[in-house]
């Protein structure tokens, strides 16, 4: 019961990965599925890295190519990426 994790640009600098496998079964949530804010609940105790780079203001969240919020629900084969806020003029 895993999820593939994509993150992008400077998140994927600052953590030394692009891409994880995810395995939901390690949360307390009802089985296969959590929602996002659990998950970078769960991803943030990998360290004080990811921490900080997962609770950044303006933290872009797409599940299945689709900007969502944090209480979208996330299911078994899914995919959840983070994006780094943006800046531009």
């Amino acid at each position: 019961m895993s999820v593939k994790i994509k993150l992008f640009s400077s998140l994927r600098e600052v953590l030394g990965e692009s891409e994880i496998e995810f395995d939901l079964g390690t949360l307390d949530s009802a089985p296969g599925e959590a929602d996002v804010a659990t998950i970078k609940a769960a991803l943030s105790k990998c360290g004080a890295d990811w921490r900080e780079a997962l609770n950044q203001p303006n933290l872009v969240h797409a599940l299945n190519h689709k900007v969502v919020y944090t209480q979208a629900i996330v299911s078994e084969g899914d995919e959840l990426a983070f994006f780094p806020p943006m800046t531009g003029g």
